[in-house]
């Protein structure tokens, strides 16, 4: 939960930063080989740290690759842009 105590501001809410996980699906298709993906993403005021319903705990970030929202599960690593 480190990256929102960067977060001091209303004006630092666009931090940038790049984030690396394993996702259970990519493009549509099962992640079976459980590769990695590396995403540009951004905070705003949607983004949040949660448990899911099955215990999971979870980040929701806006990707700016895909410019949708993201959820990564369990384990992600994360590099701000400063």
């Amino acid at each position: 939960m480190g990256i929102f105590l960067y977060i001091k501001r209303k004006e630092d809410m666009k931090a940038k930063f790049n984030i690396i996980y394993v996702p259970d699906t990519i493009n549509g298709k099962k992640n079976i080989e459980k590769k990695s993906v590396c995403r540009l993403g951004m905070l705003d005021e949607k983004s949040k740290i949660f448990t899911t319903t099955s215990g999971e705990l979870a980040f929701c970030y806006f990707d700016l690759d895909k410019n949708n929202y993201r959820t990564a599960k369990n384990k992600w690593t994360i590099n701000l842009q400063v």
